[in-house]
């Protein structure tokens, strides 16, 4: 986790000076179109996600609901199911903090967009706009992987247990 987390840094550090260097000049529109498509995939799979973890793991969900009426889930017998959890977990969090960006990201603009800060400083405040933009972009893209890895998972166990009980039935 704090791997991935250095590594977002970093991007976002190395975006940030390429794009202050190289003053990449984009619009407003351009870039309105973008964060559009980012939120169209965000919330994509932060909702499809959200479905499958309430779908395929009601304990866990009861358990955040109402702590003390069902007991605690427990994934410690299957390591696969751990792992499924946490990327379909993980990806509605990236999901969730891509759009919490956009929506700073449109905020600061109205708000900031008339300021003499702004103004003096437009071509560092719109770096960090697109440098922001490109690190939750590849967070996003982390996250859709991560719903296909969960689903390779899940459609894999699925074939495991259906062989399992052929060859059960065979004997």
């Amino acid at each position: 986790m704090k791997l991935r987390l250095t590594i977002y840094l970093v991007l976002f550090a190395v975006t940030e000076y390429a794009f202050v260097h190289f003053e990449i000049s984009y619009t407003l529109s351009d870039l309105k179109n973008y964060t559009d498509a980012l939120l169209a995939a965000s919330g994509m799979v932060f909702t499809i996600m959200g479905i499958w973890i309430a779908f395929l793991y009601p304990n866990a969900l009861s358990r955040i609901v109402n702590p003390e009426k069902i007991k605690t889930a427990d994934f410690s017998q299957t390591l696969s199911e751990t792992r499924r959890l946490e990327n379909i977990v993980g990806s509605v969090l990236k999901s969730a903090m891509a759009i919490v960006f956009v929506l700073i990201l449109y905020l600061a603009k109205v708000v900031l967009s008339k300021t003499a800060i702004y103004i003096n400083h437009i071509v560092i405040f719109k770096s960090v706009a697109l440098s922001g933009v490109t690190v939750f972009s590849v967070l996003q893209i982390d996250a859709i992987l991560g719903v296909v890895f969960a689903n390779v998972m899940f459609i894999n166990d699925l074939h495991g247990k259906r062989e399992d009980r052929q060859m059960n039935d065979e004997i």
